[in-house]
C-alpha cells in the first residue's frame, strides 16, 4: 500500500479526518468554502438544470463543511457563558446539515442514475 493511503487510514474515521482537515485549513479557505457553497447551492436551486438536486446537496455539504470549520475555531476560542453554550449549538447543527445534505446527496444521485424503474 502507498505511503499516503496509510497515512490517510491512521488518521482514524471519516469524521476525524474532515475534523482535522478543517482545523488545520485558514480562515479564508474555510469562509471561501462556505460562500462557494452557498452561492452554488442557491444558483443551482434557481436555474434547476438537470441533476440540480444532488449537486446543490453536494454544494450544501461544502458549505457546511466551511461554516463547521469555522464554529469549531469559535468554540475554542469562546469566552463567557453565552457563547459556551450557543457556539457548540450551533457547530452540532451544522453538522447535523452537513450530514443529512450528505446523505441526501448520495440518495439522489441513486435515484437519478436508476433512472424510472417501472415493474
Amino acid at each position: 500500500m502507498k505511503e499516503a493511503n496509510r497515512e490517510v487510514l491512521d488518521q482514524g474515521s471519516l469524521p476525524e479526518l474532515l475534523a482535522g482537515r478543517a482545523r488545520r485549513s485558514s480562515d479564508r479557505r474555510l469562509a471561501a468554502d462556505v460562500a462557494v457553497g452557498v452561492i452554488v447551492a442557491s444558483a443551482l436551486a434557481v436555474l434547476r438544470p438537470p441533476l440540480w438536486v444532488p449537486l446543490a446537496a453536494l454544494a450544501a455539504t461544502l458549505g457546511a463543511y466551511g461554516a463547521w470549520g469555522i464554529l469549531d475555531r469559535e468554540v475554542r476560542d469562546a469566552i463567557g457563558p453565552s457563547r459556551t453554550r450557543l457556539l457548540p449549538a450551533a457547530r452540532a447543527i451544522v453538522a447535523l446539515l452537513g450530514a443529512a445534505a450528505a446523505m441526501t446527496f448520495g440518495f439522489t444521485l441513486l435515484a437519478a442514475m436508476l433512472g424510472t424503474i417501472i415493474s
